[in-house]
């Protein structure tokens, strides 16, 4: 080669690069990036086929993402070798280029891809695909067009365009990695408005202010397994409960939101809270999956008189604050297991009545056990001291202990669930009427 055709050559292959620059500026669909690359790889070698092995990180092994040529679909169906098998393995396993003239005299050759396709491979040239000195992949031309073999300038060339591609792949995978990320944040922003569909968005009122009821649900993640629900049974009786799904994430929030609807169809049924807790349980025994459970608190307050019945399915027991007494009282009730175990399990209920300025606190181990840097835990201790601190309102006692939980943690992740509910029994409004009698 003279000088003026080796003049021409260096321009030809520097208008290539240019060219493949172009190309990865182009797109950043990975399977589109390499397709355009490979062809113009195999333009510029005038070889008869080409392709990009990606590694797989999980299996260790040498994955055939692109495969151009006349057999292209049967190689990149057949094609998967292992770091240190064949050519392509042991570009990968050395991080090094290579020149295989004839592959009839390289032992490192694997002949299977080409018996099992009937393609006829005679020479290879293969770089390795590398980012910040790590081999991702190896990408190969095969068979030069003319039957010579490849040169130490066929080398150089595409030893520098694989340098470019290996860039582009990475950038292609992380803007991939960055859609799916986007795409999954997107879904769980949908599935956390559509499951705090299911939590109350009013509380219940009552006549006269006789009670006064709040709930707040704060999810560890975008969507939880907490709950808590009211239903109105009849005129004079209000359903409520609070309970903890077993696990977190997007299964415990489908088991929620199932339970929330039998729980609702079946406080319509049920004769006392005991029964309830059976309906819920064969319920869950009929669909349960993969261990998931639920403990539940139900309890059915009558709006006229302050009186509970309480039923526990292995749930943390409720706080009642005593007015009269000035402290607080743990409901600690026999409980039954938490639903969703086992069958045929008996249940208990426990009385109390609530007298004005009392108070009843229901909440979910999320808030016992949040931790702090030192990894102590908040504890019923604490909820305890906080709860006995009188409030007029449940929503300033809720407020109130979310503030002191949320100060507890510092800067530490939230790691459970956060689910509380309060009710406040109160001394009954005098109507305007009632107040006049009395004054005169």
């Amino acid at each position: 080669m003279n000088e003026i055709e080796q003049l021409q050559y260096k321009l030809k292959n520097l208008t290539s690069l240019i060219d493949v620059t172009s190309i990865i500026s182009s797109t950043l669909d990975l399977e589109e990036l390499m397709n355009l690359v490979m062809e113009k790889a195999q333009e510029v070698m005038s070889a008869e086929a080409s392709s990009i092995m990606l590694l797989n990180e999980e299996s260790g092994m040498l994955e055939c993402q692109i495969a151009l040529g006349s057999v292209q679909e049967k190689v990149k169906d057949k094609m998967q070798l292992k770091v240190g098998q064949g050519i392509a393995g042991w570009v990968a396993q050395t991080g090094e280029s290579v020149i295989v003239p004839d592959v009839s005299t390289d032992t490192r050759f694997f002949s299977d891809v080409d018996q099992n396709t009937g393609f006829k491979t005679k020479s290879i040239l293969a770089a390795p695909l590398k980012v910040k000195g790590k081999v991702i992949g190896v990408a190969e031309v095969i068979n030069r067009l003319d039957s010579l073999p490849f040169t130490d300038e066929n080398l150089e060339i595409f030893t520098t365009f694989c340098r470019q591609v290996a860039l582009a792949i990475e950038n292609a995978r992380m803007h991939r990695f960055m859609l799916e990320q986007q795409r999954m944040e997107q879904q769980l922003e949908s599935a956390h408005q559509i499951q705090q569909s299911f939590m109350p968005q009013s509380f219940p009122d009552s006549e006269n202010d006789k009670y006064l009821i709040y709930g707040t649900n704060i999810p560890a993640t975008a969507v939880g397994g907490d709950l808590f629900d009211f239903v109105e049974i009849d005129s004079d009786h209000l359903g409520i409960v609070l309970g903890d799904v077993s696990g977190k994430g997007i299964p415990a929030a489908l088991f929620m939101a199932r339970l929330i609807s039998d729980f609702r169809y079946y406080c319509h049924i049920a004769e006392n809270p005991v029964e309830l807790l059976n309906f819920l349980n064969d319920a869950l025994l009929k669909r349960s999956h993969r261990g998931m459970f639920v403990t539940l608190v139900f309890m059915i307050l009558n709006k006229e008189t302050g009186h509970l019945i309480i039923s526990n399915a292995g749930h943390l027991p409720p706080l009642w604050y005593r007015q009269r007494h000035k402290k607080v009282e743990i409901v600690d009730l026999f409980s039954g297991i938490p639903l969703g175990i086992m069958p045929d399990v008996d249940y208990n209920e426990y009385m109390i009545q609530m007298e004005p300025g009392d108070a009843l606190l229901l909440f979910t181990d999320g808030v016992t056990e949040a931790k702090n840097s030192k990894k102590e835990m908040f504890s019923l201790n604490r909820l305890i001291d906080i709860f006995k601190k009188p409030k007029k309102k449940p929503q300033l006692i809720i407020d109130n202990i979310v503030k002191e939980v949320r100060g507890f943690q510092g800067t530490g992740n939230q790691h459970d669930d956060i689910t509380l509910l309060a009710v406040r029994w109160q001394e009954c409004k005098k109507s305007k009427l009632q107040q006049l009698i009395q004054s005169k």
